[in-house]
């Protein structure tokens, strides 16, 4: 925004004025000197968020979490597996991952292509987040095996 978080929290600069007079006694120049508005911890803090940022993929994790062999679901020593959708509860109680709509998104689409005299695209305002999951490495798991049930008896 352009504004340090000191002068969000209420401060205001100092400001500080150095007059100078001739020989005379006649007011020859003033110089107003104001406080830097941004300290030295202000701008750690910017450059800080731009390093975060710029290191942060379109999915909103760093690249180096994206990348990282621990979550290769290829390696069967990694610990975490990135999810696509929103996690939801099936009736049979296991987890599904399902795509999710922006309402808002799809509202706005949908106006613009009324606007434009097209159909509204059924897809609009889909989304896919992205989570992070812990998972037991492969090579800790214990397979359990399925047993049938007995036949029935006549």
């Amino acid at each position: 925004m352009g504004v340090s978080m000191r002068r969000l929290q209420g401060w205001e600069p100092s400001e500080r004025t150095v007059y100078v007079y001739g020989s005379d006694g006649r007011l020859s120049s003033s110089t107003t000197t104001l406080e830097s508005e941004f300290g030295p911890t202000d701008v750690e803090w910017l450059t800080a968020l731009l390093d975060v940022e710029r290191e942060t993929g379109p999915h909103g994790f760093l690249i180096s979490e994206a990348t990282d062999p621990d979550a290769d679901p290829d390696l069967p020593g990694s610990h975490y597996r990135f999810m696509a959708g929103t996690p939801q509860v099936s009736p049979e109680g296991s987890v599904v991952w399902s795509p999710t709509y922006d309402l808002a998104e799809r509202a706005m689409q949908h106006a613009v292509s009324r606007v434009r005299g097209e159909d509204p695209d059924p897809h609009a305002g889909l989304m896919m987040p992205v989570h992070r999951v812990r998972v037991q490495p492969k090579k800790d798991r214990v397979r359990k095996r399925r047993i049938a049930p007995p036949p029935p008896t006549a």
